[in-house]
């Protein structure tokens, strides 16, 4: 089974829950960087669950091997980061809230679809 590389954006406290499971649990999965404004956050979860690349959002945007970007940061970011994500031609899933705002929720499913590109979020 081919596994699909995911990159990850935000390594605060919810991103160990998912590192663990996209690492542990999802054998379709293989995380392939993570990203964070602090880059000692991203650091110390990259040692923490093996993950070979620490990246600056741009890297991560910019590696054509990432196909899901996992969007972890604080919700005022999150538009910020699907948007660009999606520009980037990779698939968002995104921590809740899906946006802060109707319109930036709009603006990302609008985005998505014109891409041919799927957009999530948790529940």
């Amino acid at each position: 089974m081919r596994k699909v590389k995911v990159g990850i954006v935000g390594c605060g406290v919810i991103s160990g829950i998912y590192l663990k499971n996209c690492t542990q649990v999802f054998d379709i999965l293989e995380v392939k960087a993570v990203a964070d404004i602090v880059r000692e956050k991203a650091e110390k979860r990259a040692e923490e669950f093996n993950i070979q690349h620490v990246y600056t959002t741009e890297e991560l945007l910019a590696d054509p091997e990432i196909e899901i970007v996992l969007n972890l940061t604080n919700p005022q970011a999150h538009a910020e980061v699907c948007l660009a994500a999606l520009e980037a031609g990779k698939h968002v899933y995104v921590e809740k809230p899906f946006a802060v705002t109707r319109e930036d929720g709009l603006k990302i499913k609008e985005l998505a679809a014109s891409k041919g590109l799927l957009a999530g979020g948790a529940p």
